[in-house]
């Protein structure tokens, strides 16, 4: 782990992993979803390794673009060029179909942090490997059989497709079921209606929705708008699509696009240009070993920390010194994300937790 300080706290206090609850995080942002990998060659072996060989190298230009910004991307170094194994520290293979010279599966890789880390530093780029608190997306379908928010259709299935948890700004697509159709209908979706947003939200421990209306119509053309409700801002997105490419297609260059651009903005704002490190102290308070643990873990849990040393402790407070990348007010947004806020004091930072227990 990262900071292996809290492992060998909850060893010196006998904390068990049972007891401590951390804030449900999205995703890994080093991990790289649903690649559908299709090869064929000489035999199914060749295939295979020609398949996942490729499936992997396609992860990591995945996973260099998302954790930079898109200015960046002239720096990312040439695949041809990089030893891919090792910056793989492991893969998943699903749905595997083989044929006589044919290989077809899907694969999720998961790259070692610090490696990648390290090289997208030399190449002098920027890192952004904090995710964004999760957004709710409600895909909305317009087609000549009307309106559309839920039950299966390819709209809401090309969305389905695509990995919406390993990203900067990651998204939940609600179950669908029968209480959610009763929360929210598709017109309450377009207009943004606000108490049944928040009822949705609520369901689902979100802040924001993202109603993404695709209108499909008769000529073959697709138009795509994002309409963002958040707390206290809404935004929309707009995309217009033709051509002679499918509506398939389409939905998927469209979901590229929507997916970068909420991506892009994210990234604008957490993207840390050094490793270099900055150090503050923190005073925690607490009444009890369970509350204690619960601040450790969540500070453990925050992205932008990469070391915790503790230098005073007490019954009802202890001091920790951390190490930290990134700007004062990204660590702030950080810790946000992870349940605590910092409140200055004069020689230091007092830890609160955003939620009373």
């Amino acid at each position: 782990m990262r900071k292996a300080l809290l492992f060998l706290l909850s060893a010196t206090f006998g904390l068990v992993a049972g007891g401590l609850t951390l804030p449900a995080m999205a995703g890994s942002i080093f991990m790289v979803d649903k690649i559908n990998v299709d090869m064929s060659g000489q035999s199914a072996s060749v295939a295979r390794e020609m398949a996942l060989s490729n499936g992997q190298k396609q992860a990591l230009d995945i996973v260099l673009r998302r954790l930079t910004l898109r200015d960046e991307w002239p720096l990312l170094p040439n695949l041809e060029d990089v030893a891919v194994d090792d910056l793989v520290e492991g893969f998943r293979v699903s749905n595997e179909k083989t044929g006589n010279k044919r290989y077809l599966a899907t694969l999720s890789v998961q790259f070692k942090p610090t490696a990648i880390r390290a090289l997208l530093r030399a190449r002098g780029t920027s890192v952004t490997e904090v995710q964004s608190r999760p957004v709710l997306l409600v895909p909305v379908l317009e087609n000549q059989d009307g309106l559309q928010a839920w039950g299966e259709h390819w709209w809401r299935e090309s969305w389905n497709q695509r990995d919406l948890d390993n990203v900067p700004a990651p998204m939940t697509l609600p179950l669908g079921d029968i209480d959610d159709s009763t929360l929210l209908s598709a017109e309450d979706a377009l207009i943004g209606h606000p108490l049944k947003l928040d009822a949705l939200n609520q369901r689902y421990d979100t802040e924001t929705v993202v109603v993404a209306h695709a209108l499909a119509d008769v000529t073959g053309r697709l138009g795509v708008s994002v309409y963002i409700f958040a707390p206290n801002e809404s935004d929309v997105i707009i995309r217009t699509y033709s051509g002679a490419q499918s509506l398939q297609e389409m939905a998927d260059t469209a979901i590229d696009d929507v997916m970068d651009e909420l991506n892009h903005r994210w990234k604008q704002v957490a993207a840390v240009t050094s490793d270099e490190m900055g150090t503050r102290q923190l005073r925690l308070e607490f009444t009890d070993l369970k509350s204690w643990q619960r601040q450790l873990g969540k500070l453990d849990a925050a992205d932008l920390i990469r070391q915790l040393k503790i230098v005073e402790m007490t019954a009802a407070y202890a001091y920790v010194d951390i190490a930290h990348i990134g700007t004062q007010a990204q660590l702030m947004g950080n810790l946000q994300q992870v349940g605590l806020r910092l409140e200055p004091l004069a020689d230091s930072w007092r830890v609160i937790e955003a939620q009373a227990y």
